[in-house]
């Protein structure tokens, strides 16, 4: 304030004093004592005009303030003006007509269209006509509610290029009233879905050439299965004659030298060994091709039809079996019978030597399957020859030792298969193995009930 400023405003407070005297002739303490000390009147004047200063001290101080306060602001609107503008997404104000009011610099980049051409333009124009019954849904949706919606739409440019983009919708609530605008933000899509599309079309390619190598597999195995059974039954025919004519051999020279009676009686021997290999690979490849119908099957039951063809070496053995309940799965009874009749018997098998044999037949379940353990307490074996455990004709024991073909683990593992289970062992030398195998609680593929073409062999 300048001092002419000053001067005025004491001037002017002066004449307002001589007012106030003037109008209270008679109050005492008033103009009258003003009147009396021209003193007094000065120092408060120079009171008045202190408090002045003061005042105009704090407006200069609140400008000051409110100038750096606007300056904050300024840089604060236009830093979000920018994190708007160069957002990676588009973003837009629109009415409740869908009628663009606002766009970001990535909007106009994605639509193909300057600001000023936008703000006339309703955002359904750019939206592909397959689409723009969708947009018109969502954009009502978004004025129902206070609450994101989202829709994925097919946009075309003002250039005429096409993207998909996800729109991103929330509206703008007004304290007076329902919303009259809402927020919309786009994001561009496409890439995504042209990966999505390209994933499909490879899985569906691979699901082609899966179920073409399954079905070039599938003629393989059967034309496996019918060379073994031409082969097996072929040989059948000279087996017997082998064995004739050794026993032929034998009774034209019945006084003939020891040697000669040994060759002939390694050569039944092997005969019989041939036949039987034979007749447990015919059994292998039967159970392979034979009818497979998956119904709800007791396993209890199962095993207690198992246990009566194997009741003959049970009473006349010192066993000792025991049995925890077993649950109830989906499979085919009559091939889940071979199983546990091939793991009981190997469990007998390989307890010979045992006073008493144990066995123990026991169950678990998971969240997705059945688990079944058959335990003994035999020769066991090494782990490290398990993977051989159920090969065809696989063995770990001397057939001196342990009769067998090697036969009955592999029935077990293709069975187990075909339920879309899994087999495994564990075992210690001399300390016993156990004998898993799991079957889905949901069979996880539906398996053709009816009996395949029976092999036509011509002898």
């Amino acid at each position: 304030m300048s001092t002419d400023d000053q001067q005025d405003t004491l001037d002017e407070l002066r004449r307002q004093a001589e007012r106030v005297l003037d109008e209270q002739p008679g109050e005492e303490g008033g103009a009258s004592e003003y009147r009396a000390d021209p003193q007094a009147l000065i120092l408060e004047l120079q009171r008045q005009r202190h408090e002045l200063q003061v005042h105009q001290v704090e407006l200069q101080l609140q400008m000051e303030q409110l100038v750096h306060t606007n300056v904050e602001l300024e840089r604060t609107r236009a830093e979000f003006a920018d994190l708007f503008d160069f957002a990676p997404i588009g973003y837009l104000t629109l009415d409740r007509s869908g009628m663009i009011q606002r766009a970001n610099l990535t909007a106009t980049a994605q639509l193909g269209a300057p600001r000023e051409t936008l703000a006339r333009k309703r955002l359904s124009a750019f939206v592909d006509p397959a689409h723009v019954s969708s947009f018109a849904l969502f954009l009502r949706r978004v004025f129902e509610a206070p609450i994101k919606r989202t829709v994925e739409l097919r946009l075309r440019s003002a250039a005429g290029d096409h993207f998909y983009a996800q729109l991103e919708g929330l509206a703008a609530g007004d304290e007076d009233g329902p919303p009259s605008q809402c927020r919309v933000a786009i994001i561009d899509i496409t890439a995504q879905r042209e990966a999505q599309e390209e994933v499909l079309r490879l899985n569906t390619t691979l699901e082609e050439r899966v179920e073409q190598r399954t079905t070039h597999i599938r003629e393989l195995s059967e034309e496996l299965e019918t060379f073994v059974y031409s082969v097996t039954h072929d040989l059948e025919t000279p087996l017997r004659h082998i064995r004739t004519f050794t026993d032929r051999l034998g009774q034209v020279h019945p006084a003939g030298d020891d040697d000669q009676a040994r060759y002939a009686q390694h050569v039944r021997n092997s005969v019989d060994r041939m036949e039987h290999l034979l007749n447990a690979l015919l059994t292998f490849f039967r159970i392979s091709r034979q009818r497979v119908k998956f119904v709800p099957v007791d396993l209890n039951r199962v095993l207690k039809e198992v246990l009566k063809d194997l009741q003959g070496e049970l009473a006349s053995r010192n066993v000792e079996l025991t049995i925890a309940p077993l649950p109830t799965v989906t499979g085919d009874s009559g091939t889940l019978q071979v199983v546990f009749l091939n793991l009981l018997a190997n469990a007998l098998k390989f307890t010979r030597d045992r006073d008493p044999a144990r066995i123990h037949i026991c169950a678990q379940e998971t969240e997705q399957e059945y688990i079944v353990g058959v335990e003994d307490n035999g020769v066991g074996f090494n782990m490290r020859q398990k993977g051989r455990l159920f090969g065809l004709f696989q063995r770990l024991h001397s057939e001196r030792d342990f009769e067998g073909t090697g036969v009955g683990l592999a029935q077990v593992r293709r069975i187990v298969l075909r339920h879309g289970g899994r087999v495994w062992a564990e075992g210690k030398p001399g300390q016993g193995a156990t004998f898993w195998f799991s079957l889905p609680k949901r069979a996880p593929f539906s398996e053709d009930t009816q009996p395949r073409g029976q092999v036509k062999v011509e002898h």
